[in-house]
């Protein structure tokens, strides 16, 4: 979950409390918003200086061992079991949720979750761990480049796999064009698209067969879609560009979404895929999660080290104990994150002479994802403007070199079929092909026009005028749709043409009943008709254009067949921040001088400050001889030989006997505690 979502769950008196700390203040006066604060490192540095000591290690922990994904109080207090008293934890957990750090839900059984805003993970891991740096390389290292598919190298598989040269992007902007290429895109009862259209739409992908599995993902209609066609569902749904019709019967190709997206440049567009991806792994695994974090620091087209992320993620992890060995570990997180990365070609792989796996960012990954869908496209004949650079063969080839843009590529490819993707894309102009055009609506006068601005040399004349003489040929006949009234008579028929209102509405007769209406004047008639007593009934539903979003179920804008893994969205947020007493119940029951005051008490007055401690989860300071001990105690244990006090002092498990300390104090975190420990 993002901030700005746990932001619009968050009550008004919550909110208020966040915007009133003093750290905070004075930013919001110069108009920085909440969810800036509360994300970016800069913003949070200086929330970081004024957390308390408790605040910091419970962050720290929390951090550590969970990262983004949601946790209980009891899993954060067995976490932090040998480092912090159960007290110091909820005294601190109490703090972070009152600084908006950490957001509280409850489950509709009464469960409390916990979560720390996934888009702030990047931020505090840094500020938390600063020593964990990634390793550049030298130049003399001589990294030598691995293909994507070569999987072996990385420990993920002993098989090469399907892979696109071009990357993800281009993938998917082949699935758009199949999609765009049908009359329709319809759905079985099951809510799936059709076995031979998915076929027709799958046709150019290649892509690992687990790519998701791999990954960890789960997706709907196993049975009907493999992981490379569910992939491009999913991207194309959250890219806005696919929505399913609220009638639930097809599937909706926005266009205008789409061109959208085509006027970016490809390393704009790979980026948003990245995060697209990103997103659906999260809140992946804390070890994971520290992973990519570390990753993203990288900057685009430098060399880094795998094993260096590896020791960094094991740094990082440590205080939560949930970390395997190295080679595990190694494995792993090639499996999950860097194989697919490679494959989508995100990042490129290299070894060093030692055999060492290095890696380097082919896109930049930190950067926002833009909703198609809800841009304003008024200027889409402005994009960027490109120089000729395609090749047009004389045997109706075209050759599209890879820095050919992916708005020049569609083009092309609206009158021309795909034959081979690779870095370079090669198309053919098929009289099949031709047709596809013209009937959508392309002139060959646009297609001739299209190939003489882009290609790089002079296009074959024989080309030119066979796609005039094609021309000529599609538009000495057509097939036009139009709307036809239908009079059950020729006295009705006639009876219209005498009406004045009616007459100018009418288009061509067809026989002696029936008259072409044009569409412009189809509602007017209709009102005209329903004033002289007739009621028409139309015997075919209206649909809408293909681009048209005006019935977009607004549910299936944001949802793609993928399972989502952040469910603390479904619960309510949990707005109550405990109180003193709700931390310590029944407190005024002590007496004062056992949290103000170090003395000597009697055995049966130690073990009741003993037990207290152990109720309220906090910490025993002892002294000897001039020493103090602080130690968190877990057990009072009876013996016949007298009783024995168990637990921790400095991350170690101890046992003391009465004998071991004179005097004595109770240590209530958040109440007495201030200079005490460190």
């Amino acid at each position: 979950m993002k901030f700005e979502h746990m932001d619009s769950k968050m009550p008004c008196e919550l909110r208020q409390l966040i915007m009133e700390q003093k750290w905070c203040s004075s930013f919001l006066k110069q108009g920085v918003a909440l969810p800036d604060l509360m994300t970016d490192r800069k913003y949070l540095a200086e929330l970081n200086r004024h957390l308390s000591l408790d605040e910091k290690h419970t962050l720290r922990l929390i951090v550590s061992a969970f990262g983004c994904e949601p946790f209980t109080r009891d899993a954060l207090e067995k976490q932090g079991a040998l480092r912090m008293a159960g007290a110091q934890v909820a005294l601190g957990l109490v703090g972070l949720r009152r600084a908006g750090i950490i957001g509280a839900f409850r489950k509709a059984w009464g469960e409390q979750l916990f979560i720390l805003p996934e888009d702030a993970f990047a931020a505090w891991q840094m500020l938390l761990f600063p020593s964990d740096q990634l390793q550049t390389t030298k130049e003399d290292m001589g990294i030598e480049q691995l293909e994507a598919g070569d999987l072996e190298q990385l420990n993920a598989s002993v098989t090469a796999v399907p892979f696109n040269p071009r990357g993800l992007a281009q993938q998917l902007f082949h699935f758009q064009v199949a999609c765009n290429q049908q009359s329709s895109l319809p759905l079985t009862n099951k809510g799936t698209l059709h076995k031979k259209l998915l076929q027709k739409l799958t046709e150019h992908l290649a892509l690992p067969n687990d790519i998701l599995r791999s990954a960890g993902l789960n997706y709907a209609f196993r049975d009907v879609y493999d992981e490379p066609a569910a992939l491009m569902i999913e991207m194309a749904i959250r890219m806005g560009f696919l929505s399913i019709h609220s009638q639930g019967d097809r599937y909706l190709f926005n266009q205008t979404a789409f061109l959208g997206w085509l006027q970016d440049s490809y390393d704009s567009q790979q980026g948003q895929l990245y995060q697209i991806w990103r997103q659906l792994l999260v809140p992946a695994p804390v070890w994971l999660e520290h992973g990519i974090s570390l990753m993203e620091r990288g900057e685009f087209g430098q060399w880094y080290d795998v094993d260096v992320i590896v020791k960094g993620i094991r740094s990082c992890c440590s205080l939560g104990g949930q970390v395997t060995d190295e080679s595990s570990l190694r494995k792993a997180i090639m499996t999950t994150w860097i194989a697919p990365l490679s494959v989508f070609r995100f990042i490129e792989l290299g070894t060093d002479k030692e055999n060492h796996i290095w890696f380097r960012w082919l896109i930049t990954p930190i950067q926002e994802v833009l909703h198609y869908k809800d841009k304003d496209f008024r200027s889409l004949e402005t994009y960027v403007e490109v120089s000729p650079s395609l090749y047009v063969q004389p045997d109706f080839e075209i050759l599209l070199p890879p820095d050919v843009f992916l708005r020049t590529e569609w083009d092309i490819a609206a009158f021309a079929d795909l034959q081979t993707t690779d870095l370079v894309r090669t198309y053919r102009v098929t009289k099949e092909s031709f047709y596809r055009a013209w009937e959508k609506g392309m002139s060959s006068e646009e297609m001739i026009r299209i190939l003489h601005e882009n290609a790089l040399y002079e296009v074959p004349a024989h080309i030119t005028i066979t796609l005039q003489q094609w021309g000529e040929q599609a538009g000495k006949l057509y097939i036009e749709e139009v709307t036809l009234l239908r009079c059950r008579s020729e006295d009705i028929a006639e009876a219209l043409l005498r009406n004045e209102k009616c007459l100018p509405l009418l288009g061509e007769r067809v026989g002696s009943s029936d008259f072409i209406i044009l569409r412009e004047h189809l509602t007017k008639l209709t009102k005209c008709l329903e004033n002289m007593g007739f009621h028409p009934k139309s015997s075919r539903k209206d649909e809408m254009p293909a681009s048209s979003n005006a019935l977009i179920s607004s549910e299936n804008q944001t949802g793609g067949l993928c399972y989502s893994r952040d469910t603390i969205q479904l619960y309510e947020m949990d707005t109550h921040l405990p109180e003193q007493d709700e931390l310590y119940p029944d407190m005024q029951d002590i007496p004062v001088s056992w949290i103000k005051e170090f003395r000597e008490y009697h055995g049966s007055t130690r073990k009741e400050m003993i037990r207290k401690a152990i109720e309220w989860k906090s910490v025993l300071q002892l002294r000897k001889e001039g020493r103090n001990r602080f130690i968190i105690p877990r057990i009072l244990r009876e013996e016949r030989s007298g009783w024995i006090l168990e637990g921790l002092e400095e991350y170690q498990e101890i046992s003391l006997v009465s004998e071991d300390w004179e005097e004595m104090k109770l240590i209530l975190p958040g109440i007495n505690d201030e200079g005490v420990y460190t």
